[in-house]
């Protein structure tokens, strides 16, 4: 009996406003359910007096005629003057009488499990049956799910009166009690079935009530939401909600949400796959830094995502945060903390990070490279002779002319002062020497045109490694630096 006990709970613990909103509601219901009943009662009322007629035809008993005839045509009548009621309620909608709707709602009920009493108690004096009473009882209890305590009373009363008039026309002990026994046992059952379908729609309405109400504060969350904020179909991707900030950051009209893509679909593919991975695994992830591309517009943004049931679809809804300028910004300092401010070219801790890097991938896959040591010929002479200024316009000139030279992967980078390295990545020696070569005729072509009063030189020397060689970084550099200074040595003899 626990689910009785949360029944009777669940039917008073609602707050009035609750009560009363469920019960005009249910009041509104029921009466579409009356209508349907009488429109049902009118369409068979010729099939009611053809019945009618066939058993006064066949020589019924007198009263039990013209009770079954009065009550056909009493039915109708109440049908007909239900149906007026009705088209003159629903005529004013913005001013509903739910008191009067209620009432007549009782009074319609309480009538038809009466009409069903009479009629099998009239059976009694022709056919024996009980079955209309039955029938109209569990109709009762089935569409018409007033509050409990008054279908009670109606079924009691009723039920009363059904007895009595048994009791008096039916002579028969035997079959009196079955009747009796049957009638009371199906009431007693249409009376509790009634119970369980009013507390059933009760609770559908105040779940559905609840439902709407979180709806309603969700979609004020989700429109005063200073960020912007997107709720996407999880199967196409399609925007289906987008507040003020959202539509205006991608140059949306929100009338015309559905001619644009996802939200998800504005990351990079590669980032995309891994979103979509953790949100099939967790439902949700937060603070992820994403780059997105509106249109032609990147961006970098904090996101947070979320799977939601959204108007019975799953959808995910996102929230994002422009942080564009402070990724700027970053990346303006990272790239002024690795840069060589004289050169424009890597300084000499991020030159030995790539280095690191490309040793330790070395170790997995295949690789090779020549490090070339270089240093500049004669800058302490020209920093003497014509100043510090016109020595960083040496340097300046020189590295200029060496990166024309690289390729998109060699690696160059300032070890400092006059020292520098060049990665040469994929080549061996002799095409690292090649490349040289290059480099010295163009110092020669600009040395002849005269534009400095000294000349521009540097002296190199080479180290070739690949996977599976017993060195380390130390040791290339102190072996290409020891060629450098023999080709130096070389210079200044010259």
């Amino acid at each position: 009996m626990g689910w009785m006990r949360e029944g009777l709970k669940l039917l008073i613990s609602h707050s009035g406003a609750d009560q009363e909103e469920f019960e005009n509601y249910n009041s509104m219901l029921v009466l579409s359910r009356i209508r349907l009943i009488s429109l049902a009662d009118i369409f068979l009322s010729v099939f009611w007096a053809c019945m009618d007629l066939l058993i006064v035809y066949n020589g019924a008993d007198e009263v039990y005629s013209i009770t079954l005839i009065l009550l056909h045509s009493i039915s109708i009548a109440v049908s007909v003057a239900f149906l007026f009621f009705y088209r003159r309620v629903m005529g004013k909608k913005e001013h509903t009488d739910y008191r009067l709707i209620s009432k007549v709602s009782k009074i319609y009920v309480f009538l038809y499990i009466f009409f069903g009493a009479f009629s099998s108690i009239n059976s009694q004096r022709y056919t024996g049956n009980i079955y209309t009473y039955i029938i109209l009882s569990l109709i009762a209890a089935v569409l018409f799910n007033l509050k409990p305590l008054f279908m009670l009373f109606a079924f009691g009363v009723n039920h009363l009166f059904f007895l009595i008039g048994i009791n008096i026309l039916c002579h028969d002990v035997t079959l009196l009690l079955g009747k009796v026994i049957n009638a009371t046992i199906l009431s007693g059952a249409a009376a509790l079935l009634g119970f369980i379908f009013y507390r059933h729609r009760m609770t559908e309405f105040m779940y559905r009530k609840k439902l709407k109400e979180n709806e309603e504060n969700f979609k004020k969350l989700f429109y005063v939401n200073p960020y912007p904020v997107f709720i996407t179909r999880l199967k196409d991707g399609k925007i289906i909600e987008a507040n003020k900030r959202a539509c205006s950051l991608m140059g949306i009209n929100a009338e015309n949400l559905d001619r644009f893509n996802g939200i998800i679909r504005y990351v990079d593919h590669n980032s995309r796959q891994v979103l979509q991975e953790e949100l099939e695994e967790h439902n949700s992830t937060f603070n992820r830094i994403v780059e997105y591309d509106f249109n032609g517009k990147r961006m970098w943004v904090t996101a947070n995502y979320e799977l939601i049931d959204y108007h019975d679809e799953k959808c995910i809804l996102t929230g994002i945060m422009d942080i564009t300028n402070i990724r700027r910004a970053e990346e303006e300092l990272s790239h002024y903390a690795s840069i060589d401010s004289l050169t424009g070219i890597l300084n000499r801790r991020t030159g030995f990070l790539y280095l690191e890097e490309l040793i330790e991938k070395a170790k997995e896959e295949f690789q090779e490279f020549v490090l070339c040591f270089l240093d500049i010929n004669n800058l302490k002479y020209v920093n003497d002779t014509f100043g510090h200024n016109e020595g960083d316009r040496y340097i300046l000139t020189l590295c200029n002319i060496i990166k024309e030279k690289l390729g998109e992967e060699d690696i160059f980078f300032r070890m400092g002062g006059d020292e520098f390295i060049i990665i040469f990545k994929g080549r061996k020696e002799a095409q690292a020497e090649m490349i040289w070569d290059r480099i010295k005729k163009e110092f020669d072509e600009r040395n002849k045109q005269v534009e400095f009063t000294y000349n521009i030189m540097a002296s190199h020397g080479l180290f070739y490694y690949c996977s599976g060689m017993d060195t380390n970084l130390e040791q290339m550099i102190d072996k290409a630096d020891k060629f450098m200074y023999e080709e130096k040595q070389q210079f200044k003899k010259e």
